[in-house]
Protein backbone atom coordinates (compact mmCIF):
# COMPACT_ATOMS: atom_id res chain seq x y z
CA UNK A 1 0.00 0.00 0.00
CA UNK A 2 1.42 3.37 -0.97
CA UNK A 3 2.38 5.78 1.85
CA UNK A 4 0.04 8.63 2.66
CA UNK A 5 0.91 11.87 0.85
CA UNK A 6 2.08 14.79 2.99
CA UNK A 7 -0.51 17.51 2.54
CA UNK A 8 1.94 19.99 4.06
CA UNK A 9 4.53 19.34 1.36
CA UNK A 10 3.46 22.53 -0.41
CA UNK A 11 2.83 25.38 2.01
CA UNK A 12 1.30 27.39 -0.81
CA UNK A 13 -0.35 25.10 -3.38
CA UNK A 14 -1.25 26.92 -6.59
CA UNK A 15 -4.72 28.46 -6.65
CA UNK A 16 -6.46 30.35 -9.39
CA UNK A 17 -7.19 33.98 -8.58
CA UNK A 18 -10.69 34.58 -7.26
CA UNK A 19 -13.35 36.00 -9.50
CA UNK A 20 -14.20 39.52 -8.27
CA UNK A 21 -17.51 41.32 -8.66
CA UNK A 22 -17.89 45.01 -7.84
CA UNK A 23 -21.42 46.32 -7.35
CA UNK A 24 -21.21 50.13 -7.48
CA UNK A 25 -23.39 52.77 -9.14
CA UNK A 26 -20.66 55.41 -9.55
CA UNK A 27 -18.79 54.87 -12.87
CA UNK A 28 -15.56 56.49 -11.67
CA UNK A 29 -15.42 54.18 -8.63
CA UNK A 30 -16.10 51.14 -10.83
CA UNK A 31 -13.28 52.16 -13.16
CA UNK A 32 -10.84 52.76 -10.30
CA UNK A 33 -11.58 49.54 -8.41
CA UNK A 34 -11.52 47.38 -11.56
CA UNK A 35 -8.11 48.77 -12.45
CA UNK A 36 -6.73 48.20 -8.95
CA UNK A 37 -7.97 44.60 -8.88
CA UNK A 38 -6.27 43.91 -12.19
CA UNK A 39 -2.95 45.01 -10.67
CA UNK A 40 -3.34 42.01 -8.35
CA UNK A 41 -3.68 39.64 -11.29
CA UNK A 42 -7.44 39.11 -10.96
CA UNK A 43 -10.34 39.92 -13.26
CA UNK A 44 -13.05 42.23 -11.99
CA UNK A 45 -16.61 42.27 -13.32
CA UNK A 46 -18.79 45.25 -12.46
CA UNK A 47 -22.49 45.83 -11.94
CA UNK A 48 -24.29 49.13 -11.34
CA UNK A 49 -27.09 47.61 -9.26
CA UNK A 50 -28.50 44.59 -7.38
CA UNK A 51 -30.45 43.09 -10.30
CA UNK A 52 -27.46 43.14 -12.64
CA UNK A 53 -25.26 41.66 -9.91
CA UNK A 54 -27.66 38.76 -9.40
CA UNK A 55 -27.64 38.02 -13.12
CA UNK A 56 -23.84 37.89 -13.15
CA UNK A 57 -23.72 35.75 -10.00
CA UNK A 58 -26.13 33.26 -11.50
CA UNK A 59 -23.71 32.57 -14.36
CA UNK A 60 -20.29 32.76 -12.75
CA UNK A 61 -18.63 31.84 -9.50
CA UNK A 62 -17.16 34.80 -7.65
CA UNK A 63 -14.79 34.55 -4.72
CA UNK A 64 -14.88 38.20 -3.64
CA UNK A 65 -17.83 40.58 -3.73
CA UNK A 66 -17.35 44.33 -3.21
CA UNK A 67 -20.69 46.08 -2.76
CA UNK A 68 -21.91 49.56 -2.10
CA UNK A 69 -24.66 49.81 0.50
CA UNK A 70 -26.99 52.21 -1.27
CA UNK A 71 -27.72 51.32 -4.91
CA UNK A 72 -30.41 52.52 -7.34
CA UNK A 73 -32.47 49.30 -6.99
CA UNK A 74 -31.80 48.35 -3.39
CA UNK A 75 -29.09 47.63 -0.86
CA UNK A 76 -25.93 45.80 -1.79
CA UNK A 77 -26.25 44.02 1.55
CA UNK A 78 -29.16 42.04 0.08
CA UNK A 79 -26.64 40.13 -2.01
CA UNK A 80 -25.34 38.54 1.16
CA UNK A 81 -26.93 35.34 2.46
CA UNK A 82 -27.86 33.26 -0.53
CA UNK A 83 -26.94 32.86 -4.18
CA UNK A 84 -29.60 32.93 -6.90
CA UNK A 85 -31.02 29.48 -7.81
CA UNK A 86 -28.60 27.57 -10.02
CA UNK A 87 -25.65 29.83 -9.23
CA UNK A 88 -22.25 28.08 -9.30
CA UNK A 89 -19.96 27.75 -6.32
CA UNK A 90 -20.12 28.87 -2.72
CA UNK A 91 -21.18 32.17 -1.24
CA UNK A 92 -18.52 34.80 -2.08
CA UNK A 93 -16.80 36.75 0.66
CA UNK A 94 -18.39 40.19 0.88
CA UNK A 95 -16.55 43.47 1.45
CA UNK A 96 -18.81 46.48 1.98
CA UNK A 97 -17.94 49.85 0.38
CA UNK A 98 -19.71 52.66 2.22
CA UNK A 99 -19.80 56.39 2.72
CA UNK A 100 -18.82 57.78 6.07
CA UNK A 101 -22.48 58.31 6.99
CA UNK A 102 -23.08 54.60 6.56
CA UNK A 103 -20.62 53.31 9.17
CA UNK A 104 -23.40 51.94 11.37
CA UNK A 105 -24.78 50.07 8.41
CA UNK A 106 -21.33 48.69 7.71
CA UNK A 107 -21.01 47.48 11.30
CA UNK A 108 -24.32 45.68 10.97
CA UNK A 109 -23.07 44.16 7.73
CA UNK A 110 -19.95 42.86 9.46
CA UNK A 111 -22.09 41.29 12.14
CA UNK A 112 -24.19 39.70 9.41
CA UNK A 113 -21.18 38.08 7.77
CA UNK A 114 -19.30 40.63 5.67
CA UNK A 115 -15.54 40.24 6.15
CA UNK A 116 -14.56 43.91 5.96
CA UNK A 117 -15.70 47.38 4.93
CA UNK A 118 -14.00 50.20 3.03
CA UNK A 119 -15.15 53.74 3.86
CA UNK A 120 -15.50 56.27 1.05
CA UNK A 121 -13.55 58.14 -0.06
CA UNK A 122 -10.55 55.78 -0.14
CA UNK A 123 -7.09 55.89 -1.66
CA UNK A 124 -5.65 53.25 -3.96
CA UNK A 125 -3.36 52.05 -1.16
CA UNK A 126 -6.26 51.72 1.28
CA UNK A 127 -8.30 49.71 -1.20
CA UNK A 128 -5.40 47.40 -2.08
CA UNK A 129 -4.70 46.81 1.61
CA UNK A 130 -8.33 45.77 2.18
CA UNK A 131 -8.33 43.74 -1.02
CA UNK A 132 -5.22 41.85 0.09
CA UNK A 133 -6.81 41.15 3.47
CA UNK A 134 -9.98 39.80 1.81
CA UNK A 135 -7.92 37.78 -0.66
CA UNK A 136 -6.06 36.05 2.20
CA UNK A 137 -9.39 35.18 3.82
CA UNK A 138 -10.58 33.75 0.49
CA UNK A 139 -7.33 31.87 0.00
CA UNK A 140 -7.54 30.28 3.46
CA UNK A 141 -11.06 29.13 2.69
CA UNK A 142 -10.04 27.72 -0.68
CA UNK A 143 -7.10 25.86 0.86
CA UNK A 144 -9.42 24.24 3.37
CA UNK A 145 -11.72 23.18 0.52
CA UNK A 146 -8.73 21.94 -1.51
CA UNK A 147 -7.36 19.90 1.39
CA UNK A 148 -10.87 18.61 2.08
CA UNK A 149 -11.25 17.39 -1.50
CA UNK A 150 -7.77 15.84 -1.37
CA UNK A 151 -8.59 14.01 1.84
CA UNK A 152 -11.92 12.81 0.48
CA UNK A 153 -10.18 11.41 -2.61
CA UNK A 154 -7.50 9.84 -0.42
CA UNK A 155 -10.07 8.22 1.86
CA UNK A 156 -11.96 6.85 -1.15
CA UNK A 157 -8.75 5.47 -2.63
CA UNK A 158 -7.61 3.89 0.61
CA UNK A 159 -11.09 2.53 1.28
CA UNK A 160 -11.11 0.91 -2.16
CA UNK A 161 -7.65 -0.55 -1.55
CA UNK A 162 -8.74 -1.84 1.85
CA UNK A 163 -11.88 -3.38 0.37
CA UNK A 164 -9.80 -5.13 -2.30
CA UNK A 165 -7.32 -6.31 0.32
CA UNK A 166 -10.16 -7.52 2.53
CA UNK A 167 -11.69 -9.45 -0.37
CA UNK A 168 -8.33 -11.01 -1.13
CA UNK A 169 -7.81 -11.90 2.52
CA UNK A 170 -11.32 -13.38 2.70
CA UNK A 171 -10.53 -15.52 -0.34
CA UNK A 172 -7.29 -16.73 1.29
CA UNK A 173 -9.09 -17.58 4.52
CA UNK A 174 -11.88 -19.37 2.67
CA UNK A 175 -9.23 -21.32 0.79
CA UNK A 176 -7.61 -22.32 4.08
CA UNK A 177 -10.94 -23.52 5.44
CA UNK A 178 -11.53 -25.51 2.25
CA UNK A 179 -8.10 -27.09 2.62
CA UNK A 180 -8.90 -28.17 6.16
CA UNK A 181 -12.15 -29.66 4.91
CA UNK A 182 -10.30 -31.45 2.14
CA UNK A 183 -8.00 -33.02 4.74
CA UNK A 184 -11.05 -34.49 6.47
CA UNK A 185 -12.49 -35.63 3.15
CA UNK A 186 -9.41 -37.81 2.63
CA UNK A 187 -10.63 -39.87 5.59
CA UNK A 188 -14.40 -39.55 5.20
CA UNK A 189 -15.39 -39.26 1.54
CA UNK A 190 -19.04 -38.48 2.31
CA UNK A 191 -18.35 -35.21 4.13
CA UNK A 192 -17.40 -32.75 1.35
CA UNK A 193 -20.79 -32.04 -0.25
CA UNK A 194 -22.50 -32.41 3.10
CA UNK A 195 -20.28 -29.69 4.59
CA UNK A 196 -20.99 -27.32 1.70
CA UNK A 197 -24.76 -27.75 2.03
CA UNK A 198 -24.96 -27.33 5.80
CA UNK A 199 -22.63 -24.33 5.59
CA UNK A 200 -24.75 -22.58 2.97
CA UNK A 201 -27.99 -23.40 4.75
CA UNK A 202 -26.63 -22.24 8.11
CA UNK A 203 -25.75 -18.85 6.64
CA UNK A 204 -29.20 -18.58 5.07
CA UNK A 205 -30.90 -19.22 8.41
CA UNK A 206 -28.40 -16.94 10.16
CA UNK A 207 -29.43 -14.09 7.87
CA UNK A 208 -33.05 -14.83 8.71
CA UNK A 209 -32.10 -14.42 12.37
CA UNK A 210 -30.32 -11.12 11.54
CA UNK A 211 -26.79 -12.15 12.45
CA UNK A 212 -24.02 -9.68 11.61
CA UNK A 213 -21.63 -10.30 8.71
CA UNK A 214 -18.90 -11.15 11.24
CA UNK A 215 -21.18 -13.71 12.89
CA UNK A 216 -22.27 -15.15 9.54
CA UNK A 217 -18.67 -15.61 8.46
CA UNK A 218 -17.81 -17.51 11.64
CA UNK A 219 -21.01 -19.55 11.39
CA UNK A 220 -20.16 -20.45 7.77
CA UNK A 221 -16.66 -21.59 8.67
CA UNK A 222 -17.79 -23.44 11.79
CA UNK A 223 -20.53 -25.26 9.89
CA UNK A 224 -18.13 -26.28 7.12
CA UNK A 225 -15.61 -27.61 9.65
CA UNK A 226 -18.06 -29.02 12.20
CA UNK A 227 -16.65 -32.56 11.88
CA UNK A 228 -12.99 -31.54 11.57
CA UNK A 229 -12.22 -33.42 14.81
CA UNK A 230 -12.87 -36.71 13.00
CA UNK A 231 -9.38 -36.33 11.54
CA UNK A 232 -8.21 -37.61 14.92
CA UNK A 233 -10.35 -40.77 14.78
CA UNK A 234 -8.86 -43.93 13.32
CA UNK A 235 -10.30 -45.08 9.98
CA UNK A 236 -11.16 -48.47 11.45
CA UNK A 237 -13.77 -46.72 13.58
CA UNK A 238 -14.68 -43.85 11.28
CA UNK A 239 -15.33 -46.08 8.25
CA UNK A 240 -16.60 -49.17 10.05
CA UNK A 241 -19.50 -50.60 8.01
CA UNK A 242 -21.37 -52.12 10.96
CA UNK A 243 -22.55 -50.89 14.36
CA UNK A 244 -19.98 -49.40 16.70
CA UNK A 245 -19.16 -50.94 20.06
CA UNK A 246 -19.76 -48.81 23.18
CA UNK A 247 -16.00 -48.18 23.36
CA UNK A 248 -15.85 -47.10 19.71
CA UNK A 249 -18.88 -44.87 20.20
CA UNK A 250 -17.18 -43.20 23.14
CA UNK A 251 -14.17 -42.48 20.90
CA UNK A 252 -16.30 -40.90 18.17
CA UNK A 253 -18.02 -38.70 20.75
CA UNK A 254 -14.69 -37.04 21.39
CA UNK A 255 -14.51 -35.52 17.90
CA UNK A 256 -16.20 -32.21 18.91
CA UNK A 257 -13.60 -31.67 21.63
CA UNK A 258 -10.74 -32.63 19.32
CA UNK A 259 -12.06 -30.33 16.61
CA UNK A 260 -12.47 -27.43 19.02
CA UNK A 261 -8.90 -27.88 20.23
CA UNK A 262 -7.64 -27.85 16.64
CA UNK A 263 -9.42 -24.62 15.68
CA UNK A 264 -8.65 -22.83 18.95
CA UNK A 265 -5.01 -22.62 17.87
CA UNK A 266 -5.89 -21.04 14.50
CA UNK A 267 -6.42 -17.34 15.19
CA UNK A 268 -8.92 -16.52 12.44
CA UNK A 269 -11.03 -19.59 13.33
CA UNK A 270 -11.09 -19.00 17.08
CA UNK A 271 -14.66 -17.61 16.84
CA UNK A 272 -15.84 -20.61 14.78
CA UNK A 273 -15.39 -23.20 17.49
CA UNK A 274 -18.97 -22.85 18.83
CA UNK A 275 -20.41 -25.04 16.07
CA UNK A 276 -17.53 -27.51 16.22
CA UNK A 277 -17.83 -27.98 19.98
CA UNK A 278 -21.60 -27.82 20.24
CA UNK A 279 -23.07 -29.44 17.13
CA UNK A 280 -24.02 -32.63 19.03
CA UNK A 281 -25.50 -30.89 22.06
CA UNK A 282 -29.30 -31.15 22.45
CA UNK A 283 -31.74 -28.49 23.55
CA UNK A 284 -32.99 -30.79 26.36
CA UNK A 285 -29.46 -31.29 27.71
CA UNK A 286 -29.12 -34.93 26.60
CA UNK A 287 -26.43 -34.32 24.00
CA UNK A 288 -22.64 -34.46 24.15
CA UNK A 289 -19.82 -33.75 24.87
CA UNK A 290 -20.87 -31.44 27.75
CA UNK A 291 -24.61 -32.00 28.14
CA UNK A 292 -25.46 -28.33 27.63
CA UNK A 293 -29.11 -27.31 27.47
CA UNK A 294 -31.24 -24.49 25.98
CA UNK A 295 -29.45 -21.12 25.81
CA UNK A 296 -26.30 -22.57 27.38
CA UNK A 297 -25.67 -24.06 23.93
CA UNK A 298 -24.02 -21.36 21.75
CA UNK A 299 -26.42 -19.76 19.26
CA UNK A 300 -24.36 -20.82 16.24
CA UNK A 301 -24.47 -24.45 17.37
CA UNK A 302 -28.27 -24.26 17.86
CA UNK A 303 -28.67 -22.83 14.36
CA UNK A 304 -26.43 -25.48 12.87
CA UNK A 305 -28.28 -28.30 14.65
CA UNK A 306 -31.47 -27.48 12.74
CA UNK A 307 -29.73 -27.56 9.36
CA UNK A 308 -27.71 -30.65 10.24
CA UNK A 309 -30.96 -32.43 11.10
CA UNK A 310 -32.48 -31.27 7.81
CA UNK A 311 -29.45 -32.64 5.99
CA UNK A 312 -29.65 -35.98 7.81
CA UNK A 313 -33.33 -36.45 6.94
CA UNK A 314 -33.17 -35.36 3.29
CA UNK A 315 -29.87 -37.04 2.34
CA UNK A 316 -29.47 -40.63 1.15
CA UNK A 317 -27.97 -43.13 3.57
CA UNK A 318 -26.99 -46.79 3.01
CA UNK A 319 -29.83 -47.86 5.31
CA UNK A 320 -32.63 -45.59 3.99
CA UNK A 321 -33.80 -43.47 1.07
CA UNK A 322 -34.05 -39.69 1.03
CA UNK A 323 -37.10 -37.99 2.50
CA UNK A 324 -39.05 -35.03 1.17
CA UNK A 325 -38.71 -31.56 2.58
CA UNK A 326 -42.27 -31.74 3.91
CA UNK A 327 -41.39 -34.84 5.92
CA UNK A 328 -38.17 -33.22 7.16
CA UNK A 329 -40.01 -30.05 8.22
CA UNK A 330 -42.51 -32.15 10.19
CA UNK A 331 -39.67 -34.03 11.90
CA UNK A 332 -37.89 -30.81 12.83
CA UNK A 333 -41.09 -29.37 14.24
CA UNK A 334 -41.56 -32.54 16.27
CA UNK A 335 -38.00 -32.25 17.62
CA UNK A 336 -38.46 -28.62 18.69
CA UNK A 337 -37.99 -28.32 22.45
CA UNK A 338 -36.20 -31.66 22.79
CA UNK A 339 -33.35 -31.92 20.32
CA UNK A 340 -33.72 -28.48 18.72
CA UNK A 341 -34.28 -24.88 19.80
CA UNK A 342 -38.00 -24.21 19.14
CA UNK A 343 -37.49 -20.53 18.23
CA UNK A 344 -34.88 -21.41 15.61
CA UNK A 345 -37.10 -24.17 14.22
CA UNK A 346 -39.90 -21.62 13.95
CA UNK A 347 -37.62 -19.27 12.00
CA UNK A 348 -36.57 -22.17 9.76
CA UNK A 349 -40.18 -23.08 8.95
CA UNK A 350 -40.88 -19.51 7.83
CA UNK A 351 -38.40 -19.85 4.95
CA UNK A 352 -39.77 -21.25 1.65
CA UNK A 353 -38.55 -24.77 0.92
CA UNK A 354 -36.93 -23.82 -2.39
CA UNK A 355 -34.42 -21.57 -0.59
CA UNK A 356 -32.67 -24.53 1.04
CA UNK A 357 -29.86 -26.51 -0.59
CA UNK A 358 -30.74 -30.21 -0.32
CA UNK A 359 -29.27 -33.46 -1.56
CA UNK A 360 -32.70 -35.04 -1.93
CA UNK A 361 -35.93 -33.66 -3.40
CA UNK A 362 -37.25 -30.37 -2.03
CA UNK A 363 -40.82 -30.98 -3.09
CA UNK A 364 -43.68 -32.34 -1.03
Amino acid sequence: MAPLPDLRASAHPPLARPGVLLVEDQPEVRQLVAGLVRTRGAECDTAHGVAEARRLMSRKRYGLLFVDVILPDGSGLSLRGGLPPGAPGEEPLMVVITGCADVEVAVRALRAGAVDFIPKPFTAGEFLSRYDRAYERWRERELVRLYGRTLEALVRTKSDELARSSRRMEEVLDGTVASLGAALNLKDHETADHCVRVSQNSVRLGRRLELSEFELRNLRWGAYLHDIGKIGIHESILLKPGPLTPEERAVTRQHPVMGGAMLANIEFLAHSTDVVLGHHERYDGKGYPHGLAASAIPLHARIFAVLDSLEAITSARPYRRTSTFAHAAAELERSAGSQLDPEIVEAFLEVPSDEWVLQGPAGD
